[in-house]
């Protein structure tokens, strides 16, 4: 008999405990499995997570996991590993059950009578208690070291270390950069252009990442940097911090973060323009970035303009109204999404190209046939013990043909989990169409709809190019990759809207256009 497939799940929170917390659970999982003829294709492990909700990452990927087939038992350490309450490990067991998959656990033993529901349900309760209990030792504990000014816990603020008294020091490394911040937003740079600034200087967040338009409000705003030592509502003092910046600077910068919060931005603001990093200029190639500003009479404009022309690098492409190009893209999109042939052409093209991709299917397929040859070995070997033949004479290679099916069965079943969701020709079909149905108005839907299907335009004075993604690649397709495109197939729409539809192949990639004559 096929051997019953199993996986196991460990966590281990932030208090009282150590990643061999996590490896004790594995291993004795594991002995768990061997005990009980289980073969493991799966191990689930959240490492420093809080147990009180059952909002962790692989925990949440394991319950997904379970409606994909692959294994039909669940092996934790104990009841509190699948959540802290009673709610919690109910529906959470709901999820997989409704899926065939039951859960055992390694230090409790429970069994599967009446009389095992109701010690389920009182070991149930006790986690529970343990959870709360636990929660409230832990927020009595910071609140003890936040009385000492301590630095409690999360990621130190960018500019500070954690000193010897476990109090804020400063970090000689970062904290410049931090009064450069606030002198440089004091002066009038926008939270764009400080973004930009920083990245383009090599600095980096705390967490090693580079800083985008969210960080810089959390700085800025944050009374830290001010020495004021603050935890939650219960404690703020100043000067049991050591400041970076001086309180007549933070609070510049605070008036400053009020105004333009209700204040409309005067300069560039990449997040208002719909067609950023998508738009290019037909004649240098280069991107055509949005610009605003406001007229004598207080009316705005907002443009997208050729960064050669800006730079003053010899390309002349005029500036283009932004309302006139989003819209005029917004309805190309549209045009080709409500034309029955490019749609078909997009599905059939995206489902050819998903094929070509899904390289696990042909292996699993190869293992699944390897299976049943291991199969019918085992079934003849049975049968000539079955027609006289002593068992001893087969034996090894009976234990080397369970092994080898164990193994492949395991292989399978991993390969299986990696792989997700199959997609079929109308899961792409039923993707694609559903644009169809969205507003075309909302602003959220605009985005999609941009981000979804456009790969880049190139704008001409004449005349605008579209090209559409449809081919897998996510590089943005070139002014050069559209020139060296050779003409394949060409369908001329209606005259009045002046639009040729064509669809080129280069050596580099297959583009999708649309030549649009303005």
């Amino acid at each position: 008999m096929p051997k019953e497939k199993a996986v196991v799940y460990a966590r281990y929170s932030s208090h009282n405990q150590t990643e061999q917390s996590i490896e004790g659970q594995l291993a004795a999982a594991r002995k768990y499995a061997s005990l009980h003829d289980y073969v493991i294709v799966q191990e689930y492990c959240d490492r420093a997570k809080t147990g009180t909700n059952d909002n962790r990452e692989a925990f949440q990927k394991m319950l997904s996991d379970c409606s994909k087939k692959q294994f039909s038992v669940i092996i934790v350490w104990k009841v509190d590993r699948f959540g802290r309450n009673r709610e919690e490990i109910t529906f959470n067991k709901y999820k997989a059950k409704k899926n065939g998959v039951r859960v055992e656990y390694v230090a409790e033993s429970i069994s599967e009578g009446p009389e095992g529901v109701i010690l389920e349900s009182v070991l149930e309760g006790m986690a529970e208690y343990y959870s709360l209990q636990l929660s409230q030792n832990v927020k009595r504990g910071l609140l003890e070291s936040a009385k000492k000014y301590q630095v409690i816990g999360g990621h130190t603020p960018l500019g500070y270390k954690t000193g010897p008294d476990k109090r804020y020091a400063i970090d000689p490394d970062t904290a410049l950069v931090v009064k450069q911040i606030f002198e440089k937003y004091a002066s009038g740079l926008t939270m764009a252009q400080l973004t930009r600034w920083l990245n383009d200087s090599g600095y980096r967040t705390p967490k090693g990442k580079k800083f985008t338009k969210n960080s810089l409000p959390r700085i800025l705003s944050n009374e830290k940097y001010a020495g004021v030592y603050v935890y939650k509502d219960l404690i703020r003092q100043p000067g049991e911090i050591p400041a970076i910046v001086d309180q007549d600077l933070f609070d510049q910068v605070q008036n400053m973060l009020k105004r333009n919060k209700r204040m409309p931005s005067h300069s560039w603001d990449y997040s208002d323009y719909l067609l950023t990093d998508k738009l290019f200029c037909g004649k240098c190639g280069k991107q055509m970035v949005g610009k605003s500003g406001y007229g004598r009479h207080g009316g705005k404009y907002e443009y997208y303009c050729c960064k050669g022309r800006l730079e003053n690098s010899g390309c002349d492409k005029s500036h283009v109204r932004k309302d006139w190009i989003e819209e005029k893209i917004l309805k190309e999109v549209l045009f080709v999404l409500n034309d029955d042939v490019f749609m078909n052409f997009l599905i059939d093209t995206i489902w050819e190209y998903y094929l070509k991709q899904d390289t696990e299917s042909k292996e699993i397929e190869n293992m699944t046939r390897k299976l049943e040859t291991v199969n019918t070995a085992i079934e003849n070997l049975v049968r000539s013990v079955e027609d006289g033949m002593p068992y001893k004479l087969v034996k090894n290679r009976m234990v080397e043909l369970e092994e080898e099916r164990t193994a492949i069965q395991k292989y399978v079943a991993e390969a299986e989990l990696k792989r997700g969701l199959r997609l079929t020709k109308e899961h792409i079909a039923f993707f694609l169409e559903q644009f169809r149905d969205l507003k075309y108005k909302d602003r959220k839907c605009q985005t999609k709809l941009i981000e979804t299907f456009v790969n880049s335009i190139y704008l001409y004075d004449d005349e605008l190019t579209i090209a559409f993604n449809y081919s897998g690649e996510n590089n943005t397709i070139t002014l050069t990759d559209i020139e060296k495109a050779n003409t394949c197939f060409v369908r001329t729409c209606s005259q009045e809207q002046g639009i040729t539809h064509s669809m080129r192949t280069s050596v580099y990639k297959t583009v999708f256009l649309i030549k649009v004559k303005i």
